[in-house]
């Protein structure tokens, strides 16, 4: 099978998906800029619509390295998207997804996937469409997955293109507009065809990680994609993300809009010395090791609570987007986190955000660099992962 209010404030292909690999926090970055410039007063909003697909999301699972992998049979020039040439679609880096793989989720207990999508990848500059393969290959699987009773979670993944040009706008301001409207217009398509979809069993997911320094063009990004995502896919789900490649500490940042079906979502892998090792970061096993995300989320959710209070009491929908950790089969090999660190580093963070009422997408299924919680090898969970998924308290 191939298969508003504003905002204010790429992995490579095998390593879990977070280019920000420093972790650094707002404070930490000096090339970013803001207009915000009146005195921002929080507005309660009824997010019931939003906090109940977000326990519908429940314990997630993301399916990476597949649509959202880019490769070909041969070499191919460098041109806009590469449109034309041929594309290996999921199994561009070696892990397409099969089948199967829905049903096996679903009976160890998982509620939803996440299906990351490089929906720019071979698509047409010219007249903005999506590749058509890519395009049915997605809508295939998101198929299976409903119809294994999992909710899912599709979005635009590995935008690089966006980000650079944005990161590049005070010198070249045409190609930066240039590709906001080529955003804009896969997102039209996007949206459309995933508005055929239950309401009730997709979230449709702006922007994966963005990496715009600025939050004046990240504004301009983000308004723009969910205008026409709520124009096109009226009823569905909205997920977003903020800088810095998504962390949670920078929703404090965000301009979100006054919409009750909206989900903020992060990704956490706190700390990168030792989440990340092999990857940027030295082999140092366990020593690495540590947890502290029941006092990070308690600051995030607090965060939310002040800016996005809900009229209910509480505050807006929060998803874990990603989270995980390369364990000894990533690069580092023996010398990488230790099974019991790692399951440990685990546990502790889904019982914190289970704790704060987050749904939680694991990074990532099979073939991710040693973040994988699937061997298909063995066809079989790598020791101690399903009982972290399914008994995160013990």
């Amino acid at each position: 099978m191939k298969k508003f209010l504003l905002f204010t404030a790429f992995c490579a292909s095998l390593i879990a998906c977070s280019e920000d690999s420093k972790g650094l926090s707002a404070s930490e970055e000096s090339n970013e800029s803001s207009s915000d410039s009146v005195a921002y007063v929080p507005v309660p909003v009824d997010y019931s619509a939003g906090r109940a697909m977000n326990k519908r999301l429940g314990k997630g699972m993301n399916l990476g390295n597949s649509w959202d992998s880019k490769s070909y049979s041969g070499d191919v020039p460098d041109e806009p998207y590469n449109f034309g040439y041929n594309d290996n679609l999921d199994a561009g880096w070696g892990n397409p997804i099969k089948d199967e793989y829905f049903q096996i989720l679903k009976d160890a207990g998982f509620n939803s996937v996440r299906i990351p999508v490089r929906w720019q990848h071979n698509s047409d500059p010219v007249t903005h469409t999506v590749n058509p393969e890519r395009l049915a290959g997605v809508k295939e699987d998101i198929q299976l997955a409903m119809d294994a009773g999992l909710a899912v979670i599709v979005n635009f993944h590995h935008y690089s293109e966006l980000n650079e040009a944005a990161n590049n706008s005070d010198k070249d301001p045409a190609a930066y507009e240039a590709e906001k409207a080529h955003f804009f217009a896969l997102w039209e398509q996007v949206a459309e065809e995933m508005n055929a979809f239950p309401d009730s069993l997709l979230v449709l997911e702006l922007l994966n990680e963005p990496t715009v320094k600025s939050v004046d063009h990240l504004n301009e990004i983000t308004l723009g994609a969910y205008e026409i995502v709520r124009k096109k896919a009226p009823n569905k789900t909205i997920m977003i993300e903020s800088y810095h490649a998504g962390k949670f500490a920078d929703i404090d940042v965000l301009r979100l809009p006054q919409d009750g079906n909206i989900i903020f979502s992060g990704h956490y892998y706190e700390p990168f010395t030792f989440s990340h090792e092999g990857h940027g970061y030295n082999c140092v096993g366990d020593e690495s090791y540590v947890n502290s995300a029941m006092t990070d989320m308690q600051k995030y959710v607090a965060i939310a609570q002040s800016m996005y209070p809900d009229v209910n009491g509480g505050h807006i929908p929060m998803n874990l987007g990603e989270f995980g950790v390369a364990g000894q089969t990533g690069s580092c090999g023996s010398n990488g986190p230790s099974d019991r660190s790692r399951l440990l580093w685990t546990k502790k963070t889904i019982r914190a955000a289970e704790t704060y009422d987050m749904s939680w997408h694991y990074w990532g299924f099979t073939k991710t660099g040693g973040f994988e919680a699937y061997d298909l090898k063995t066809n079989s969970w790598l020791p101690g992962m399903l009982d972290a998924f399914q008994n995160p308290n013990d």
